[in-house]
């Protein structure tokens, strides 16, 4: 497509950055997201941008489709470097969901969408507890994908879901979808019929879910919504462009909600406990830490809210 340029990561798993589009308009160039904070994330990808002949001088606005740091992360380092250039922060305009706008200018709050409070309540009582001496999920951004928050003197503006925006030649529907994050966004190219799916629709596998960003209820409508849509092809953040749109939200709404018939299968047998639920999905300890819990926690809250299981004295049957 013309004044379109689609800049694929080196991997698609975490803790890659996300794939980064750049559109090219009568004042320079717009990018969407910017990928990770780390200096050999942001040096390749100051390089690709160079290779299709975008310097930084060129780049007047950024839009991100979610405040997660393999997304978000290299805005330090842009204004840092715009800095160098004798550029403002404020000459760079930045949108922004207006419902990830806070989580963008205080880092903190990532805490919340990604639920450590629950990660510290089911972990509190085990012998081997690894957050005795508290949690920062950013501490664990910094050492694999650094994370950075916007100046609060910086240029934003906010959008929400229906909004149409235009960047360069292309005119783009914002659509809310969370699930993985609270303001997570999809942009759909009106004319060209095309999506820009973020994290909700990769190539392949199925994003982690968390209650506080919507959860498995969130991520199941937002899969409803997108496919309402006339898509003729998806650019996902992570992998490659693809056009089975359908296949691939009917895999991934397969996926999500096969979890609900495992946990259900297990309470058939017997009342049990999250972290044994968490353990028919994770081997790995880590991986039960996060995403385990929330995943499984966003699965719970939905088959309570449809009556299906009870909790009680820390165990969870089923109804």
């Amino acid at each position: 497509m013309k004044n379109f340029f689609f800049i694929k990561a080196d991997k698609p798993i975490w803790p890659a950055s996300a794939n980064v589009v750049a559109i090219k308009d009568e004042n320079g160039f717009i990018l969407i997201d910017v990928g990770c904070g780390l200096r050999k994330f942001t040096k390749k990808l100051f390089r690709k941008l160079e290779d299709i002949g975008i310097q930084l001088k060129d780049i007047h606005t950024i839009v991100i489709s979610h405040a997660h740091p393999d997304h978000m992360g290299a805005m330090s380092t842009i204004f840092k470097e715009f800095t160098k250039i004798g550029k403002n922060s404020s000459d760079l305009k930045i949108f922004i969901n207006e419902l990830e706008k806070n989580s963008a200018l205080n880092i903190k709050l990532l805490n919340k969408s990604f639920d450590v409070d629950l990660l510290i309540k089911y972990f509190k009582e085990k012998e081997d507890n690894p957050f005795k001496l508290g949690f920062d999920i950013n501490d664990n951004f910094k050492i694999l994908c650094a994370m950075s928050q916007l100046p609060e003197d910086c240029n934003i503006t906010t959008f929400k879901d229906g909004d149409i925006i235009e960047l360069g030649e292309y005119k783009f529907r914002i659509i809310n979808t969370p699930g993985h994050s609270p303001g997570h966004t999809s942009f759909y190219e009106i004319n060209h019929q095309f999506l820009l799916s973020g994290d909700l629709i990769g190539e392949k596998g199925v994003a982690w879910y968390s209650p506080s960003s919507g959860g498995a209820i969130g991520y199941l409508n937002s899969l409803d919504k997108i496919e309402k849509l006339s898509i003729k092809c998806i650019y996902p953040s992570h992998g490659n462009m693809f056009y089975n749109v359908n296949e691939r939200i009917n895999e991934i709404r397969n996926k999500i909600l096969l979890k609900d018939k495992i946990i259900m299968d297990k309470l058939e047998k017997e009342p049990t406990s999250v972290l044994n639920l968490v353990s028919l999905f994770y081997v790995e300890s880590y991986a039960q830490i996060f995403p385990g819990v929330v995943i499984v926690e966003s699965h719970l809250q939905k088959l309570e809210q449809e009556g299906k299981i009870r909790r009680k004295d820390n165990l969870i049957y089923k109804i």
